[in-house]
C-alpha cells in the first residue's frame, strides 16, 4: 500500500501511486516573500535539463519573463542537492514577481522539483541571504 505523508496528515491510497504534482506555499508576511515548492514527474528518458529548459521557455513565451542562465548549483545542509538555479522575473496581470529558483531531480527518481522564492518587489540583499539560508538548511527525506 501507498502511503504518503504532508505535514499534516498520512494518506492511505490503496494500491495505486498516484503521481505527486502538489505545490506547497508558504508565506513569510513580515518578509513580503513566498517559498513555493511544485512536484512534477520527469518522463523516462527526459532529463532534468531537458525538462526546466522546456518550463523556462514557456515562461518566456507565456509571460515574457526574464530569466537568467541556468547555473549549476549545491544545496542543502551537506550539499548533497544538485540541481541547477536561475533568478526570474515576470508579470502576471498586474502583479510583478522576481524570484529565485531552485530546480533539482531528487537522486534515484523520476520526478522534478522546483523551489522558488519570491517577491512582489525587486530582492533585496536581506531577501537574498533569506534565500541562501533556506537553500543551505534543505534536508532530503
Amino acid at each position: 500500500m501507498t502511503a504518503y505523508l504532508t505535514q499534516d496528515l498520512v494518506l492511505e491510497l490503496g494500491d495505486e501511486t498516484p503521481e505527486d504534482t502538489t505545490m506547497n506555499m508558504l508565506t513569510f508576511r513580515q518578509r513580503g516573500t513566498t517559498l513555493v515548492i511544485a512536484r512534477s514527474p520527469l518522463a523516462a528518458g527526459q532529463t532534468l535539463e531537458a525538462l526546466y529548459q522546456q518550463q523556462l521557455a514557456q515562461l518566456r513565451e507565456r509571460l515574457g519573463a526574464v530569466i537568467s542562465e541556468p547555473q549549476p548549483v549545491s544545496a542543502g545542509v551537506d550539499h548533497g542537492i544538485h540541481g541547477l538555479e536561475v533568478s526570474l522575473q515576470f508579470k502576471r496581470g498586474e502583479v510583478v514577481s522576481y524570484q529565485r529558483q531552485l530546480a533539482y531531480a531528487p537522486s534515484g527518481q523520476a520526478r522534478f522539483v522546483a523551489v522558488s522564492y519570491s517577491k512582489e518587489t525587486p530582492l533585496e540583499a536581506v531577501d537574498l541571504a533569506h534565500w541562501e539560508a533556506i537553500k543551505a538548511g534543505l534536508r532530503l527525506n
